[in-house]
């Protein structure tokens, strides 16, 4: 059994599929003001699932996620990015996490997309059709290794989600229902420090 440290930063997507949230089949559901205008919508899924490999060949830890979230978001009272297909460009930004929950199964996110992004009807259109069909994680391997070919992830740090095309956990899907944060340990004060140097991408 061979194994590899990772000693620099490693930057991650991740995909995992939607799971249908509405009795008509979508995965999300639509949000309304008083007057009954649609505001927005919601959905929900995976974003990680622990302790199984998923078609990248990552193995992702329950307790992944603390660190990173901890050093930033928490740290900071501030809400994850939600993006379309990785694009990091103003058009793209597509909404907010609006909670990320650490389940035995994985990290179980709800994000909410409020109408007047750019794309709200095509990411809507795309959902419909189910060519959208999931969510990514996006950020880099701050801790963790390689043993017989599969990277045991120990440490992330989260920089934002996406709505992706194609799933890596097809077992992960959308499903109905400052980001809220629950199950992780109460944030603390130390800042921990993060070396991006990695340049290969794992998709």
């Amino acid at each position: 059994m061979n194994r590899y440290e990772i000693t620099q930063q490693l930057p991650v997507r991740n995909f995992t599929a939607l799971r249908t949230k509405t009795p008509e089949g979508r995965p999300y559901s639509l949000r309304k003001n008083a007057e009954g205008e649609e505001t927005g919508f919601t959905l929900s899924g995976l974003l990680t699932r622990f302790d199984s490999v998923n078609e990248n060949d990552q193995r992702w830890q329950s307790t992944a996620y603390d660190e990173g979230l901890q050093h930033y978001f928490e740290k900071n009272n501030l809400f994850v990015p939600l993006d379309l297909q990785h694009e990091r460009d103003i058009r793209s930004l597509a909404g907010r996490l609006e909670s990320l929950e650490k389940t035995e199964e994985g990290i179980l996110i709800e994000a909410y997309v409020p109408r007047g992004v750019y794309y709200y009807n095509l990411i809507k259109t795309l959902l419909d059709n189910h060519i959208l069909q999931g969510f990514s994680n996006y950020g880099y391997v701050t801790r963790g290794h390689i043993t017989d070919d599969v990277l045991h992830v120990e440490s992330f740090q989260l920089i934002s989600a996406s709505l992706v095309d194609v799933p890596a956990d097809t077992a992960a899907r959308f499903i109905r229902n400052g980001t809220a944060l629950k199950g992780f340990p109460a944030p603390e004060n130390e800042n921990i420090p993060f070396d991006r140097e990695w340049s290969v991408f794992w998709y």
